[in-house]
């Protein structure tokens, strides 16, 4: 779960719901400064730059373990 603070303050949340058949929608929705949830999900807001710079590190590692792996197979 990643809730991203937008420029301004604004939080983006991961949101879910099910409809009534049973189907299940996942995406995002904003919550506003002014939104009663607000200080809830403040707690786990990461700043955009925050959120790329996480990436980029999972994606270098990533990296790193298939490279050891692949490495591993062909010996």
């Amino acid at each position: 779960m990643t809730v991203i603070m937008l420029p301004g303050g604004v939080l983006r949340v991961p949101w879910a719901v099910t409809l009534l058949d049973g189907t299940r929608a996942e995406g995002t929705r904003d919550v506003r400064p002014v939104d009663a949830d607000y200080e809830q999900w403040l707690a786990y807001a990461l700043t955009e730059d925050e959120v790329r710079r996480l990436e980029t590190e999972e994606t270098a590692r990533d990296v790193e373990i298939l490279a050891r792996w692949r490495a591993r197979r062909s010996a």
